[in-house]
């Protein structure tokens, strides 16, 4: 008798272990594209990047993002940032989707002014191989998850 309660809490033990160790493990990469732009004023061009995170744990809060040595934080609560955070009311997914965009412009060297960029130069929290990574917090820990690549979309180009 003693033998099977022991072995009842032992893959009671195994089972919990492996819930948790899947609900870390639950968020993955549902897309990420990268499309380059130019237009608007002359000189003017950049990048757009879309990186489209799923997740069935609400604990997982992504906070930063790192491109091409550049650094994009992330504010879900903001109404007027370009992140947003979608519950699917069957599932219970949660969806995070996160807008990033580098822009440059060619300075003239007859007017004043310099050339721009919506984001800051960082270097990441950690060095990785991929296109992108993104940092998450868990349990008031720092995890990180690497975009491997992104897909390129065609340029736009705007009159």
């Amino acid at each position: 008798m003693k033998s099977i309660k022991v072995a009842f809490f032992a893959v009671l033990f195994i089972l919990l272990g492996m819930a948790r160790y899947s609900q870390a493990q639950s968020f993955h990469l549902v897309k990420a594209t990268c499309q380059r732009w130019a237009g608007g004023v002359a000189g003017h061009y950049g990048v757009n990047y879309y990186i489209e995170l799923e997740t069935s744990s609400p604990a997982i809060i992504p906070d930063t993002v790192w491109v091409d040595g550049k650094t994009y934080p992330i504010n879900f609560t903001s109404k007027s940032g370009n992140e947003l955070r979608k519950i699917d009311s069957v599932t219970h997914k949660i969806t995070y989707s996160i807008w990033a965009r580098e822009s440059h412009m060619e300075v003239n060297p007859m007017m004043k002014g310099a050339g721009s960029d919506t984001a800051a130069s960082g270097k990441p929290a950690r060095s990785f191989e991929g296109a992108a990574l993104v940092s998450y917090r868990l349990k008031h820990k720092q995890h990180f998850f690497t975009v491997k690549s992104f897909t390129q979309l065609p340029q736009l180009n705007y009159p």
